[in-house]
Formats: structure tokens, sequence, C-alpha cells
């Protein structure tokens, strides 16, 4: 399934990006990744209600522009589950039983 963001509001240091057909787990996953990047001053969603509404992520920076920063927050969490993925596969076949 392809991920649709969607730009709810825009400003020099604010960014809100609503991400249809996600939940927690990607969510959090990119708020606690956009945490670790520097000029980073708040990152955090938000989901009205779990059956009617998609997620926002809200990300503001201090001096950065919020859609760069989000950017390398993706790339990020695009490399570590990649990462993860390759570690699962070698582990899997490393204790394959024939």
């Amino acid at each position: 399934m392809k991920m649709k963001p969607r730009l709810v509001e825009s400003s020099k240091q604010e960014i809100k990006i609503e991400f249809q057909d996600e939940g927690h787990s990607f969510c959090n996953l990119l708020r606690k990744t956009l945490l670790e990047l520097s000029g980073v001053e708040f990152a955090g969603y938000n989901i009205e209600h779990p059956l009617l509404s998609s997620p926002v992520v809200t990300l503001r920076t201090k001096r950065r522009q919020p859609a760069v920063v989000l950017r390398e927050g993706l790339e990020t969490v695009l490399a570590r589950t990649e990462e993860f993925r390759k570690k699962f596969a070698q582990a899997l076949s490393d204790h394959s039983v024939d």
C-alpha cells in the first residue's frame, strides 16, 4: 500500500502533514526519529478518532525549514527499516532448518 500524505498547514517554522491510512506505529516512529534531528523544537502527532480520522504529524523547527527536516526524518526511517529488514532476513537464513 502506498502512503498518502497531505499537507494540512505550513509556515516558516512549522508543518502539519496528514498521513491517510496510517496509525500509531508509523507516526510514533516518525515522531521519535524527528526528535533526534538537530533543530527540531517539537514533533508530535494527533489522531482525533482512531476509526474516523487519519493522523496529523506536526513538526516545529528552530531555524531549519520544516519540510527539509521532515524529508530527512522520513529518509532516516526508510534507511532504518531497510537495515532491519536485511538483518532480519540474515538471522532467518542463519537459523533455518532444512
